[in-house]
């Protein structure tokens, strides 16, 4: 029986007449990934990952099984990685690795090289593509051919994917968009012929990809909040569901693309998402017709079942894989590994005549999450040297890699400062809970901030700002660690290092200056837990220095805020909030991101300045004259350098010696569904008030 889901007779004649014979069932792999996110760990995990693939896709053609490659986005992020590829270090290194005499250095290229190397098939566009801007997305992604005859970078050699997305207004990415859906060889940039590999498109709404004689529809889609959490420039979202997780309105965009293919004959359906919370690609699902397989991505939700042997430390947070039923009452399979180069996500299904998965048909011990360690190239080599061989794949990968290491290196021998304990800023730490790293960052901001100003009294950042965290965790006993010692670098154990900073703090954000009415503070407190559910983890969660504050995420979101006062001398009338309500007194100096000032993960701050320009007295730091410190690697007024003149300043031999706690003993972010309101007691204690 042919697939024809909810397509008019004649939509259902057109694809019957030219397929009316029906296909045999086929077995199929898919390898996939998302939030690859090169960041330090990438430099040892990459290469296994990279072995992983090429085991697993030589597994599957002993098999005689197709095997696709698929990512859900966010290939990279800024950070010492993304940052290492740019050095001109990296030039021989390039020009070897790619076999190309011409390749020159550039941020990314490592993160784009690897997944040219292991042969990608097509990708998600994510948010974290955007974060250096499109401009830079481009020069990624995009071929650079000079004079048409030097190929000095020949971009992705797969689509990006994403079909609510308009790239139309962006004039650095719109030239590489194709609103036509072509196989996904046609986005490649071949040495071999650099007229076609400066005409290649990179970006599209949907791709086909053909293998062993069988056609597979990629669609893509992205967060529709993208442009609120990156810098998209004139890339916008589609639909009157743009700015919103509004799932309803994304299968209106999604479902056309999904048709066209069908239409076209193809009836094996893979959707490669980055919607960030699995959640929404479960809600998605039941509203979309003719879908299959979802790769879902920027949530780094750990699918997995009891055969797979995990990361030390990880605990898998769903079943693989998820099954789901979409809207034309058919089967579909949700999947999801960890990112950053920790798993190769292995899905291995039968599809039936009609194109249409049978969950059954997935083995256990066959498919799930395959972790990137020494153990797991094991489990398919017989040691650790043939995957490695000169010619391999995994052994230009790691070629790569270990000159990003280097460089790296050079970075972690600076030291900046001293901790005692592990600095938790891990996902699923710093955006639903207060942590002490994200204490930390904040009261560095504020105290460069009072440089500035004296007036400032709070400091407060989003969660989804801190990318990684400062620390060891013991493979055996999962036990927190402080840093470990390298002796490479030369760096002692807990010490904290330019390279510690960098990983952490990837963005490197400058920070601004804001005057808040007492009003305006809470209205940005409530923007700060009010995406908090028990199984979601929003970026613009809060990190917050200089106050303490209670939420109830059983009340509406902007009206959880229960009890706020100031920790930091020179207030007056601590509390600015008491039962939910508003107390009078001064205005309020807070000093914040330059992202979040602008808007970013939609708080209000850009609406107050907007509003009253002189009030909000709106300063950015990297404009306000401030001199270098004792640490010059970032620019004064940026998070970063705020972050190492501190430690230089307050724990250069005293460590930092503040433990992580679970969230019923937090002081700063009290969340009332685990603990009681002690807001008043910490305020008392800290302004040393009878």
């Amino acid at each position: 029986m042919l697939r024809t889901n909810h397509l008019s007779v004649a939509a259902f004649l057109a694809l019957a007449l030219p397929f009316g014979s029906a296909q045999a069932q086929v077995r199929v792999q898919i390898l996939h990934a998302s939030d690859l996110e090169g960041g330090v760990e990438a430099i040892d995990r990459a290469p296994l990952f990279a072995a992983i693939v090429e085991g697993l896709e030589a597994d599957a053609a002993q098999k005689g099984v197709t095997s696709l490659l698929l990512s859900a986005g966010d290939n990279y992020i800024p950070g010492p990685f993304f940052n290492a590829a740019g050095d001109p270090a990296m030039r021989p290194v390039f020009q070897a690795v790619l076999e190309n005499p011409t390749a020159r250095e550039g941020v990314g290229r490592v993160d784009i090289s690897i997944m040219n190397l292991l042969g990608f098939d097509a990708s998600a566009v994510g948010n974290h593509e955007f974060d250096a801007g499109p401009s830079i997305y481009r020069t990624i992604v995009g071929t650079d051919i000079v004079g048409g005859t030097e190929p000095r970078w020949l971009g992705a050699d797969f689509p990006y994917l994403s079909s609510n997305l308009d790239f139309s207004g962006e004039p650095s990415l719109a030239g590489l968009f194709t609103n036509d859906i072509l196989p996904s060889t046609a986005f490649l940039s071949p040495i071999s012929n650099l007229p076609t590999a400066a005409a290649a498109k990179k970006f599209a709404r949907a791709t086909i990809v053909e293998k062993d004689g069988e056609r597979f529809g990629i669609v893509g889609a992205t967060t529709p909040i993208v442009e609120s959490i990156s810098s998209t420039g004139g890339v916008l979202v589609k639909g009157p569901g743009a700015g919103t997780n509004d799932m309803v309105a994304l299968a209106s965009i999604v479902q056309p693309v999904i048709d066209e293919l069908i239409l076209d004959g193809v009836d094996k359906i893979v959707l490669v998402s980055h919607l960030q919370q699995l959640s929404l690609e479960q809600t998605l699902v039941p509203l979309l017709f003719g879908v299959d397989v979802v790769i879902a991505g920027g949530s780094d939700t750990l699918l997995a079942d009891g055969t797979n042997v995990l990361q030390p430390g990880n605990v898998a947070q769903g079943s693989y894989p998820v099954v789901a039923t979409n809207a034309g009452g058919e089967p579909t399979l949700i999947v999801s590994t960890d990112g950053e180069y920790s798993y190769v996500g292995r899905l291995v299904v039968d599809f039936d005549a009609a194109g249409v998965v049978v969950p059954a048909s997935v083995d256990a011990v066959e498919s799930g999450a395959y972790a990137a360690n020494e153990a797991g190239v094991l489990a398919l080599f017989p040691d650790l040297v043939v995957p490695f061989q000169t010619g391999t794949q995994a052994a230009k990968v790691r070629t790569l890699t270990e000159a990003v290491k280097g460089i790296v290196i050079a970075k972690d021998s600076v030291i900046l400062g001293r901790s005692d304990v592990f600095l938790e800023g891990r996902r699923e730490k710093v955006r639903t809970e207060e942590t002490n790293l994200g204490n930390l960052t904040a009261d560095a901001n504020l105290a460069v901030g009072k440089l500035v100003d004296p007036r400032v009294r709070v400091s407060i950042k989003n969660g989804g700002g801190i990318r990684a965290e400062i620390g060891a965790i013991d493979g055996i006993t999962g036990e927190l660690l402080p840093t470990q010692a390298n002796p490479q670098s030369g760096k002692l154990e807990g010490e904290v290092s330019q390279l510690d900073i960098e990983n952490s703090l990837r963005f490197n954000n400058a920070l601004s200056l804001v005057t808040l009415t007492r009003a305006q503070l809470k209205e940005v407190l409530e923007h700060a837990v009010a995406a908090w559910t028990p199984t979601s983890t929003p970026g613009q969660f809060g990190q917050v220095g200089g106050v303490s504050f209670s939420f109830d995420p059983s009340l509406p979101a902007g009206q959880r805020v229960r009890t706020a006062g100031f920790i930091e001398e020179g207030s007056g009338f601590p509390l600015f909030v008491f039962e939910g309500q508003v107390v009078g007194g001064p205005a309020v100096r807070c000093i914040t991101l330059d992202f979040l000032a602008s808007g970013g993960d939609n708080y209000p701050f850009d609406d107050f300045i907007a509003a009253d320009p002189v009030f909000a007295n709106r300063v950015d730091l990297v404009s306000a004259g401030l001199l270098p410190g004792a640490s010059t690697f970032a620019n004064p007024g940026t998070e970063q350098d705020a972050l190492a003149e501190f430690l230089l300043a307050e724990h250069a031999t005293v460590p930092y010696a503040e433990p992580e706690t679970n969230p019923t003993l937090d002081q700063r972010v009290q969340n009332l569904s685990l603990r009681a309101d002690t807001v008043l007691r910490v305020v008392r204690q800290a302004l040393f008030l009878p």
